[in-house]
């Protein structure tokens, strides 16, 4: 399986171009399931992905929310923040966008967030995604979210190649076989790569494909 991340992996602004579309239906020609692993809510993930239907999996929301296109099948692996919390958030005037299960807030709030999650106790955790904290039950990740999706497959996470760009990949590199960093990927994710991209975003994709996993 070629498991990608989304943004900054194989869509730019949102859109998966037509090459790296391309690219990634030449690999699923040749044998490898392909699904993508993204911290996007799910519903953010249908508007601006015409293609999920080319995939065989969709990991959303960081690992919370399974989605399998060719059954139109969705498997939920946790439930959404207590309303306690939500209710602590608004009470400290904290932004936040509720997704299915996953709530987000701007990456200069976590610090706060963390404190109230601390004090109340709730069973939360955040993991921090570029400009963003993304708050999920605790033990939920891509790693886990990959891990419950592979027993609906016959395939092992040894056989699943990992491609991503940013921290909240970083379980989900460790869960797998093989891991791919594009060139657009942060330090820390590049430290943990078996292979990585000189060109960036979608382009690192493509060349991964084409120079490394078809020839």
């Amino acid at each position: 399986m070629l498991a990608t991340d989304y943004d900054g992996t194989i869509a730019t602004r949102g859109k998966i171009p037509d090459n790296v579309e391309k690219a990634l239906l030449q690999a699923k020609e040749n044998g490898f399931l392909i699904a993508i692993v993204t911290g996007r809510g799910f519903d953010d993930l249908l508007r601006v992905c015409p293609q999920v239907k080319i995939f065989d999996l969709i990991i959303t929301e960081n690992g919370a929310l399974l989605y399998f296109p060719n059954q139109d099948k969705i498997e939920l692996l946790a439930s959404k923040p207590p309303i306690e919390f939500i209710a602590q958030l608004m009470h400290h005037s904290i932004p936040f966008h509720q997704n299915t299960i996953l709530a987000t807030v701007r990456r200069r709030f976590v610090e706060k967030v963390n404190a109230l999650i601390d004090e109340f106790q709730f069973p939360l955790h955040i993991i921090c995604h570029k400009d963003y904290g993304l708050i999920l039950p605790t033990g939920i990740n891509k790693a886990k979210g990959l891990e419950k999706a592979l027993l609906h497959l016959n395939i092992t996470k040894n056989q699943v190649i990992a491609v991503g760009d940013a921290e909240n990949d970083l379980d989900f590199f460790d869960f797998c076989g093989f891991k791919v960093a594009v060139g657009n990927a942060e330090d820390a994710v590049k430290a943990k790569a078996d292979w990585i991209a000189i060109k960036e975003e979608g382009e690192g994709m493509v060349e991964f494909i084409r120079e490394y996993l078809l020839v």
